[in-house]
Order: C-alpha cells, then structure tokens, then sequence
C-alpha cells in the first residue's frame, strides 16, 4: 500500500503542496510589487522635495517697491537680511524667537515674525517694511504719534507694521477685531490703551481720505 500523503491529492489533480507552492509564489510576488511600489513612491517624493542649499545663495529681493540683490547663507532670516545686508533697518530685533513682533514685516500681505523667517523663502513675495508706509495725516506712524502709541519704542515699529496689514485687509475694523490683528505684538510699557486708539484713529483718517 503506498503511504499516505495529507499534502497529496485533489479532485482535480492539484495537491495542497501545490497550492502552498503557489500560495507562497504570490506572497512573495506581492511583497515584492510592494516594495517596488514603496521605492517610486520615494523617489517621487524626492524629486518633489526642496533641494538642499549650502554655501551662499544669490537672491532679489522685492523690498517696499524695489528690486534688490543680495547674498546670503541659505539660514539667514529676512530679519538679519533686511538689517545687515540691505540697511532695511525698520524691523527690530528684540526677543528673537517669535515673541514680542518687534519685527514684523508684511509678506504678500501678511504679517510675519522676520526674525524667524528665511530671507531664501521670501524671493518672489512682496515685502513691506514700515520705510514705505505713508506718513501723512492718514498714515498709521501718524495715528500712533497722535494718539501716544508708543513709549520706549521697541515695539513700536512692529505694532505699526501689524497695524498697516491689518488695516489693509480690513479697512474698518472693531475694537475687538483691532486686538485680535495685534494680539502677536508685545508692549512691554503697557501702551496698549494708545495702540489701540491709534489703529482705530487710522482706519478713521483712510475712511474719510
């Protein structure tokens, strides 16, 4: 009597070996396929990713209307760039860590902490400083020169900044919608009262312009 064999036998000619030989053919077909699939994907990602700069890079700048040239290393920060390579010297730096706003600037229309943000980020954007804003009787630097918004005057370029790019996107603002668009800046004398009078007095004097 031949012995007997679990793995043989089918009604169809096809024995459970075989169905685990085939079993085990696909498993690995699919964990390869996987793992081809995995690699594009990666490679994809790859050529999709930011190049990695080093050494300097050479960029131009657009800073309050003008075209300017500059070379910097790729960590640099709009902040260090303005101040020490373009003499842009509106921005201040105070906390630098994103804390205080001193050195607000506004980049395509929103205001930013420049003291945290690369100078390499910003090429193509529009970049405001308080240099270019106007002075005049409708400005925000004249609301908050009459409405003693400032005291030591750290902050006050930053609040003035915030305070422009506020009033560029909302013409006419409440009290509390005021205080929610500076609520990133810090007044470390406490002229928040003047600050806020300002702005309003601000968004008065363009209304009526």
């Amino acid at each position: 009597m031949a012995e007997y064999d679990p793995y043989e036998s089918g009604p169809r000619g096809h024995s459970r070996r075989d169905f685990f030989r085939g079993s085990g053919v696909a498993a690995a077909t699919a964990v390869l396929t996987g793992q081809a699939t995995t690699a594009l994907d990666e490679a994809k990602a790859a050529e999709s990713e930011p190049k990695v700069l080093s050494g300097e890079v050479k960029l131009t700048l657009q800073v309050n209307g003008e075209s300017r040239s500059v070379t910097v290393e790729p960590r640099s920060t709009l902040l260090d760039t303005l101040r020490n390579r373009l003499d842009v010297t509106g921005p201040k730096r105070v906390c630098d860590r994103s804390s205080c706003g001193a050195c607000t600037t506004i980049v395509d229309g929103v205001p930013v902490y420049s003291c945290t943000t690369l100078a390499v980020a910003c090429q193509g954007k529009t970049i405001e400083t308080l240099e270019s804003f106007d002075t005049g009787p409708t400005g925000v630097p004249h609301a908050f020169h009459q409405h003693d918004g400032l005291m030591c005057g750290y902050c006050t370029p930053g609040f003035v900044t915030a305070c422009k790019a506020l009033l560029d996107k909302n013409p006419n603002p409440t009290l509390e919608e005021v205080r929610r668009g500076l609520d990133g800046n810090i007044c470390r004398c406490g002229t928040y009262i003047g600050v806020l009078e300002a702005a309003l007095a601000a968004a008065k004097a363009q209304k009526g312009a």
